[in-house]
């Protein structure tokens, strides 16, 4: 069984602006007024809902574990997931907490203001799934690190620990860089239980406090991960493995209609790939292919591609 951890939102963006709207008091102005060409998208959202969503796509039948609430965002992600295929018996479904959201602002020149609630992510932990589930994963991916309040540093730890001495493939994704980024201090001691730690570039020298990329792997190398795998997104992906030089794998070349869930559909991409018994760089290049059918989608994940979409990519 395929396990992704992390979290679920529902998104909602606002693109096409005319202009970013800045704060400027409690009437309609022209500075915090903007109108948008493109209509308000609803699409679904979170880490581990994304990544969830590109394995169904892809053929898979992941089983999430996150949170959401009983609200009618909640039953509209629900609905999503299910219908793509995604096994949702461990989505805890809160009946005093919102389901989480993030509002995404973006102009033409494609700069981006975003708004997160943390709903019902923010109270989700270990204690609300049962004993047994990880350790029924083939592979586990534990995604959306930072803003898994409850389960930071040590929920992670024990989901990780009880997937891979079961014999699971482990995969912890250290993104996003917001809230409170996780410092190698925090990472180090779930290491030993991680078979693949993924972050993009900036994800990775904010955790070391390195501002080279190859300096923040060797870091986190030297710290216990066995393989690390940097997103760089329209630059593809580089594979760093102890005692082996830097293995850069290219982009693909798409065109942009949005850059949000491009790093879920990578993990998604990555894991399919090495359940099916992939070689890393081989992984990785279906990983990239996987992200830039997404980042050419015009409904973001919710037009995550089938595994012949992504091979006429590659």
């Amino acid at each position: 069984m395929q396990i992704v951890l992390g979290t679920t939102t529902v998104d909602l963006f606002l693109s096409g602006l005319d202009h970013m709207p800045v704060p400027e008091g409690d009437e309609f102005r022209s500075d915090n007024f903007a109108f948008c060409r493109e209509p308000l998208n609803l699409v679904l959202g979170g880490n581990g809902a994304n990544a969830a969503y590109a394995l169904a796509a892809l053929g898979a039948a992941p089983s999430l574990c996150s949170a959401l609430g009983r609200d009618p965002l909640g039953g509209i992600a629900s609905d999503w997931l299910e219908e793509a295929g995604v096994q949702t018996d461990a989505v805890v479904r809160s009946d005093t907490d919102a389901t989480a959201t993030t509002t995404v602002l973006t102009d033409p020149q494609r700069n981006r203001q975003s708004f997160h609630h943390a709903g019902a992510t923010a109270t989700f932990a270990l204690d609300d799934i049962s004993t047994p589930y990880f350790a029924r994963a083939d592979q586990l991916l534990v995604t959306g690190y930072p803003l898994l309040r409850g389960w930071r540093p040590d929920g992670v730890a024990e989901a990780l620990r009880r997937a891979h001495r079961a014999g699971a493939t482990t995969l912890l994704d250290i993104g996003p860089a917001i809230d409170a980024p996780p410092t190698l201090d925090e990472l180090a001691p779930l290491l030993p239980d991680v078979d693949h730690l993924l972050g993009n570039a900036y994800e990775l020298r904010t955790c070391t406090d390195r501002s080279a990329l190859d300096a923040a792997a060797a870091d986190v190398m030297a710290a216990g991960a066995r393989t690390v795998v940097a997103k760089r997104g329209a630059d593809g992906a580089t594979l760093f493995r102890p005692h082996a030089p830097p293995e850069p794998v290219p982009g693909i070349e798409v065109e942009v209609r949005t850059t949000v869930g491009a790093g879920d559909a990578f993990d998604a991409g990555f894991l399919y790939c090495l359940q099916r018994g992939a070689a890393l760089p081989r992984a990785l290049r279906f990983a990239n292919a996987t992200a830039a059918a997404v980042v050419a989608a015009d409904d973001g994940i919710l037009g995550a591609p089938d595994v012949p979409a992504v091979e006429r990519l590659m």
